[in-house]
């Protein structure tokens, strides 16, 4: 046995530098990994999950196509405007878009906002899980991705609406299936509300601005009401009542805060107001042609739409009558109060498609109770009957009251987050049903509604009142339904579309402009083309500026603020 003592010189294979590794082995290494990625990559992309980007604006603003992400100077309400969006021709959707450069603020009605400068933002990206409807049906409303029955190359995303062996048809703006309106549940109304006003974005530095919330005098029925002090209070960006003091609340009006949809110009809507005569020296045929009419049979004065303020100057110089001259002024006033329309921010006026009246809405708000046994009620209306939602501090509890009937047709509990914070209330009218929610919870059971068809939509929706209360109100947020347009379509418009064994009816939100199973030629969609269901807006970006001396590059970066999950 030969020992090896410290003073013997090592072998020569021992001498080498153990801190230098081999640099093949490195190199082999590094390879296996990145051939190990790409086949995780690869095999996580085949069989879970893939990504997706939306190049049109046919899901917006739920999801968003390229897009410009434009900022009104008015109100300063961040919305997105398409540079792309789905037609009947295709081809011609992108020259069609970028040779218009204006925008109309969806929040404040301002017109005319230049965006030619603003950069043009990548769409929203999907993860889409693959296996979703391996072992389950896609549900209604449900976001699928699945392949164009026309171009199997091409990956479209809808949304479900239609289900194997249904008869489908739209009117009025909803969707009828055997015959029977389908309501959507109150979380299913939030994942598709589109955002018509945010009280706290409003012109502060516009004189022609009218607010659209606004507190209403209630009529006094006693004389002692009329001694009674004022109402809701302008508060920042909310509105106080200070009431609590009352001993009887019960015997007090309600002080009352209305919303109108308040809009700068155009509009198909009617106006009427009452004139008792037309002026003896007036000459119609010098009248501006602004659609001014007068019927001496029901002595209404009326016009079309919203009234220019040029137009009602020059009328005002063509006669000294008072009467008429007042009647001029209301007129005015009240033309600009238009019924809520499906008008979209995203899209391009193209000058050809009419905006659709909408009584589908939802109220949020954010509700301060702070003293007083009195009640606070929301109230909408159908144009022929109200609907109230009334909090009642007395009896702790919350009752539904349709018309003027007395007695509640839905009850339920008084929460607890009405004593110890500031909860959030809702309340909805979409599907023809009232839908009521406190901090993202249904409180009461969805009531249904029978609204006679070919209802014209009411001028004001909505509206909030209180007595009895110290309370304050803010966050007032007024939202809308989708509207399915009709318009342009071929299937499911004049008659049922039944659909056949794994066939689905699929439509975009922005129903006005989406191609989709109401203008295709083969208008299901079988269960065989389906790639699978988004779960996760990933990775959005928006643009971004950057500068070096005088040279500017324009970059993309990261949106946070859209990373969310689909449901």
């Amino acid at each position: 046995m030969t020992l090896n003592s410290d003073s013997q010189e090592p072998p020569e294979w021992a001498t080498t530098d153990r801190s230098d590794p081999d640099r093949r082995g490195v190199i082999r290494s590094l390879t296996e990994s990145l051939v190990s990625l790409f086949i995780a990559v690869l095999l996580f992309r085949t069989f879970v999950a893939e990504g997706y980007m939306i190049s049109t604006g046919s899901m917006a603003p739920c999801l968003l196509g390229f897009h410009k992400r434009v900022e009104c100077p008015k109100c300063h309400q961040l919305f997105p405007f398409g540079v792309a969006y789905d037609t009947d021709a295709p081809e011609d959707a992108e020259e069609l878009v970028q040779s218009r450069s204006r925008a109309v603020c969806p929040n404040c009605g301002q017109t005319g906002i230049d965006v030619s400068d603003v950069p043009r933002n990548h769409g929203d990206q999907l993860l889409v899980n693959k296996q979703a409807y391996l072992y389950r049906s896609p549900q209604r409303w449900e976001i699928i991705v699945f392949r164009n029955p026309a171009k199997s190359t091409e990956a479209y995303v809808k949304r479900v609406v239609g289900l194997p062996g249904e008869q489908l048809q739209l009117g009025d703006g909803d969707v009828y299936i055997d015959g029977r309106i389908v309501r959507k549940t109150y979380q299913q109304q939030r994942a598709m509300r589109i955002l018509v006003h945010d009280h706290d974005h409003r012109p502060q530095d516009d004189p022609k601005y009218q607010p659209h919330w606004i507190p209403m005098a209630e009529e006094a029925m006693h004389e002692h009401e009329a001694r009674q002090p004022a109402g809701w209070q302008v508060d920042g960006n909310g509105f106080l009542l200070r009431q609590g003091h009352e001993r009887r609340p019960d015997r007090e009006p309600f002080r009352w805060i209305q919303y109108q949809q308040w809009i700068r110009s155009g509009g198909l809507h009617d106006t009427s107001v009452p004139l008792a005569e037309w002026p003896i020296n007036l000459q119609p045929s010098t009248i501006p042609q602004v659609g001014l009419r007068y019927d001496p049979q029901t002595q209404k004065l009326s016009c079309a739409g919203a009234m220019p303020e040029t137009a009602l100057n020059e009328i005002l110089l063509l006669s000294d009558d008072e009467n008429f001259q007042t009647a001029m002024r209301h007129l005015y006033s009240a033309s600009h109060v238009a019924p809520l329309t499906d008008d979209y921010g995203y899209n391009p006026d193209d000058g050809i498609t009419i905006p659709n009246p909408i009584r589908d809405v939802m109220l949020s708000c954010r509700l301060h109770l702070e003293n007083g046994t009195g009640e606070f009620t929301i109230q909408m209306t159908d144009g022929v009957r109200n609907y109230s939602c009334v909090l009642d501090a007395s009896r702790r509890e919350v009752r539904l009251l349709i018309g003027e009937d007395e007695e509640p047709v839905a009850t339920g509990e008084w929460p607890k987050s009405f004593d110890t914070g500031t909860p959030t209330l809702e309340m909805s009218m979409i599907d023809r049903q009232i839908v009521v929610a406190v901090d993202g919870q249904p409180l009461l059971d969805s009531w249904p509604l029978e609204i006679p068809d070919a209802r014209p939509a009411p001028r004001s929706a909505v509206r909030i009142g209180g007595r009895g209360l110290d309370v304050r109100i803010d966050q007032l947020k007024l939202y809308r339904d989708v509207y399915y347009t009709s318009a342009r379509s071929r299937n499911g418009v004049n008659r049922p579309f039944e659909l056949g064994t794994d066939q689905y009816f699929v439509m975009g939100d922005n129903s006005p402009v989406s191609f989709d199973s109401r203008r295709w030629d083969e208008a299901p969609v079988d269960r065989k083309l389906l790639l699978g269901k988004p779960f996760l807006v990933h990775l959005p970006s928006k643009p971004g500026r950057l500068r070096i001396g005088k040279h500017e590059m324009h970059l993309r970066m990261p949106d946070f603020d859209r990373i969310r999950f689909l449901k």
